[in-house]
């Protein structure tokens, strides 16, 4: 048995035979063709560059049927790829020195990747995926090759490969695809994006993972720990099946629950909403119980692009998102790239405490309207919420609120619909936003604390540095002294506080939040059913008493300790989820 780690991107646990994707490798030599065969050989690419067009269109026309316009804007990179002008003249310049059309795309495909290959971020690197994609598909139709697909994976397989290209990933089918592993990849990367969505255990980022396989042996993909087992004992398969059983019955009693209504044993009601990426997910977070959408973080939409999105483009993904969850709330964070999910032209020392965010927005004022308009068209259609992150500073929503009246401005002389009365909130996740929340509450209609932020940049600790991850915890003391100071603030402002961190999907996090005096909690989908429970069987005026004693501790290990103790003591019937080292979406 071989125990491999890389990056956990999707939890849960797959247990399946390994199913190889993988193509063999073009043997492309340098062919010569007569001077008199140049022009045909040239018409001949032309047409193999529209053949290939019209399959990819075909295909993303599937998609959007089938997963919707988010999964389907995978492969408009690769469309645009292959109707760019640029490379098909040096296709041609290639081809007019008497070159086959088949050595001569791949090498002005190699000049036009040569860039990317240097570029220090990811996401640059990501489109390597596409260039090669679209290559390995233009190729092929030249040289009339089969290739392997993901549609030839049998039920109850596990994908493994060097790398899944876009085209393919969007035909993972979770009916049959039990889990997945790749060399490469990161946690922004197409396959994380849908193996999410797909509720697919997935693993990113593992190195010598084909050179280690041996054949069509079992493998166990672990989605939450990060590791994938190769031909693993029947000790551990048993274990692991036992633990995915006992998840299944679990996860089954959760949704019997999911229709009741939220409110604590004294009466309290309780927002519980779902974080999202795409609108695929919305399915997901309404079988899992959640009502309406506490965050959607758009820079996915950006990502998967690739580009900017259009105001119309942005308009129809956030309207149909609104469409979809009415009446429940849908609450729209505006684009927060930088940091760990950068843009092209994007190079900074230090990207999390840079040029992000509404940073990034107010030097681009056009994109920034853009996407106010298109949540503005959106909220005529639903219950919307706009809310802007990284706010650090007063004069920062006071200049959002401006940009704002003038994309208001703007769609009342163009004659378009919008809600006059939506509301308008900040991300709280730097600590000078939660000391100033007083000034804040002023402007906003409401807050959402951003844990994970806030506790970054408060014990000054890189939350994806590995050498120090020990040090990051929500539950330090001075973390839980600014969320209840903002929490607060926002009651005696009369405007209502929401979590949107992964503390909100912690079974103690959702407890002492409640004691705090939280308004609502968003979380990843998977972990409402917990929390859900959690609300139910507890009483808010007892966990006020046991959250105030917890913060007179010195330390995050006193504060966790002290509530597993008393809160098991009080709900005996919670305490195997307060108890719990893994989070809520764990098998």
């Amino acid at each position: 048995m071989n125990i491999l780690r890389g990056i956990a991107v999707s939890g849960n646990v797959g247990i399946g035979k390994a199913f190889l994707l993988t193509s063999k490798p073009l043997e492309l030599r340098r062919v010569r063709i007569p001077e008199d065969n140049i022009e045909t050989e040239q018409k001949r690419l032309e047409a193999m560059l529209n053949l290939t067009r019209k399959e990819l269109k075909t295909l993303q026309a599937r998609i959007h049927k089938s997963l919707g316009s988010e999964f389907a804007d995978f492969l408009e990179v690769q469309i645009q790829i292959l109707s760019d002008p640029a490379l098909l003249k040096i296709c041609k310049r290639h081809i007019s020195d008497a070159y086959s059309a088949e050595y001569a795309y791949s090498k002005a495909v190699a000049e036009i990747a040569r860039p990317l290959l240097d570029a220090r971020h990811s996401l640059f690197k990501e489109r390597l995926a596409d260039i090669e994609d679209v290559t390995n598909r233009v190729l092929r139709n030249l040289l009339s090759l089969p290739s392997v697909s993901l549609i030839d994976a049998p039920a109850g397989s596990v994908v493994l490969a060097h790398s899944i290209p876009p085209s393919e990933i969007v035909l993972l089918d979770p009916k049959r695809v039990c889990g997945v592993a790749t060399e490469i990849g990161g946690r922004t990367s197409h396959i994380a994006i849908i193996a999410k969505a797909l509720e697919i255990p997935a693993v990113l980022g593992v190195e010598r993972l084909l050179e280690k396989l041996k054949g069509d042996e079992r493998v166990i993909v672990d989605g939450q720990r990060g590791q994938v087992l190769l031909a693993p004992t029947e000790r551990r398969i048993s274990r692991y099946e036992d633990e995915i059983k006992k998840y299944a019955a679990r996860r089954e009693s959760f949704f019997d629950e999911a229709k009741q209504a939220v409110i604590t044993l004294d009466e309290r009601k309780i927002d519980i909403s779902a974080n999202i990426e795409l609108t695929s997910e919305i399915y997901s977070l309404k079988r899992y119980g959640a009502q309406g959408v506490g965050l959607f973080r758009t820079e996915y939409i950006f990502l998967t692009k690739r580009r900017f999105p259009t105001e119309e483009e942005q308009y129809r993904i956030y309207s149909e998102a609104a469409i979809q969850l009415k009446p429940h709330p849908l609450i729209i964070r505006t684009l927060d790239l930088g940091g760990d999910k950068v843009f092209p032209g994007y190079e900074e020392s230090n990207p999390f405490l840079g040029w992000r965010a509404v940073r990034f927005l107010f030097d681009n004022e056009d994109i920034f309207l853009d996407q106010m308009r298109a949540i503005m068209r959106a909220s005529a259609h639903g219950n919307v919420k706009i809310m802007f992150p990284m706010i650090s500073d007063v004069s920062e929503i006071k200049r959002v609120r401006l940009l704002l009246k003038r994309a208001q401005d703007q769609l009342t002389q163009r004659r378009q619909k919008f809600d006059p009365q939506m509301e308008v909130g900040i991300m709280i996740e730097i600590p000078s936003a939660a000391l100033m929340a007083d000034r804040f509450a002023e402007h906003v209609d409401f807050f959402s604390i951003g844990t994970n932020d806030l506790t970054q940049y408060t014990l000054a600790v890189d939350r994806g540095n590995e050498k120090i991850s020990r040090l990051f915890n929500h539950y330090h003391p001075a973390v839980l002294q600014l969320i209840r100071r903002v929490i607060g603030v926002a009651h005696k402002a009369h405007i209502w506080v929401g979590v949107c961190g992964e503390m909100a999907a912690e079974a103690l996090g959702v407890a002492l939040l409640l004691g705090l005096g939280v308004d609502e909690l968003s979380m990843t989908p998977c972990a409402v059913p917990v929390a859900r429970r959690i609300i139910r069987h507890v009483r808010v005026d007892t966990l006020r008493k046991i959250t105030g004693r917890a913060l007179e501790y010195s330390t995050p290990v006193e504060v966790i300790r002290y509530l597993r103790r008393e809160l098991s003591r009080k709900y005996p019937e919670l305490a195997v989820l307060f108890l719990e080292r893994k989070s809520a979406c764990s098998t």
